[in-house]
This record gives C-alpha cells, structure tokens and sequence, in this order.
C-alpha cells in the first residue's frame, strides 16, 4: 500500500481478525464488484467459453503437480488482463497502485486464515482477486469450472 494511503487509513474504518485487517479499499471494491454483476459475468462467461480446454484435469488428485499446457499461460494472462481492467480505474481513483492492490489481497489472504474471516462477507472477493492473480488458482478454478460444465469426474 502507498505511504499516502497508510498515513491516511482510519483504524474505526477497518474491520479487524486477530493481526489482520481488511481495508477500506478491499470493502469498497467488494461492494462495487458485488453491485455490478456485468464485472463477474464477464469472467464466468470467459472461463466457460474455455472450459473444454481444462476437461482433462477434472477429478485429478492433484493439480499442481500436473503437467499443464504452455498456452495455458497465454489464457490466464488473458484472464488476468480481462479482471485488471475491470478493476484498475476505481483502485487508481482510490489512490492504489494495481500492484500495490493485488499485493494486499495476497496478505490479506495469507493473514485470513482463521475461522472468522471464512464468515466474512467479503472473502469471496479476495479469494477472487487472489484466484486471478495466481495462476494455480485460476488453474484450479478453470478445472472446477470445466467439470461444472461436464467434464469427466
């Protein structure tokens, strides 16, 4: 987070588990992407659109010691650009950086891993922008969303 930023942060404003804190700016990202349902419809419908591609790893034991295919990277960046831009301009007018951003999301998780935080409202959202930014994340979810879709079990 900008130094700006964290001389600002209103510790009333910030909702508290243990040593972690979710900020003002997760919260208000949360709402709005929950608000607009255009933002998440848009990446289901892209993931659905490459779903078959990811047929194949549907009921692995395990995923990240598979062998995936190198175009698999070009489509998670593809994935990736999609969600930057949807979200960029309202982390920019809030006084983020894109990475500053993505990086707090990572600690959030990192920090979250308590039970009250699996309660949260808002924890959909940051395993969310998590799941994007990771690429064993956006893998798992891409094979959760192929055998959605009907892939082998």
């Amino acid at each position: 987070m900008s130094e700006s930023k964290e001389e600002e942060k209103n510790p009333d404003v910030e909702e508290q588990w243990g040593d972690a804190n979710l900020s003002l700016v997760l919260k208000e990202a949360s709402a709005i992407w929950s608000k607009n349902i255009s933002f998440r419809q848009t990446l289901t419908d892209w993931a659905e659109s490459h779903s078959e591609e990811f047929e194949e790893y549907v009921g692995l034991p395990d995923l990240a010691s598979c062998e995936h295919k190198l175009h698999f990277r070009d489509l998670h960046s593809e994935y990736l650009t999609i969600f930057e831009d949807q979200i960029t301009e309202f982390i920019v007018e809030e006084g983020y950086t894109i990475q500053d951003f993505f990086k707090e999301c990572k600690e959030v998780m990192d920090d979250f891993g308590c039970a009250l935080f699996e309660e949260h409202e808002d924890k959909w959202f940051v395993e969310a922008v998590v799941q994007a930014v990771d690429y064993q994340g956006w893998f798992a979810m891409m094979v959760e969303t192929a055998g959605a879709a009907g892939g082998r079990k």
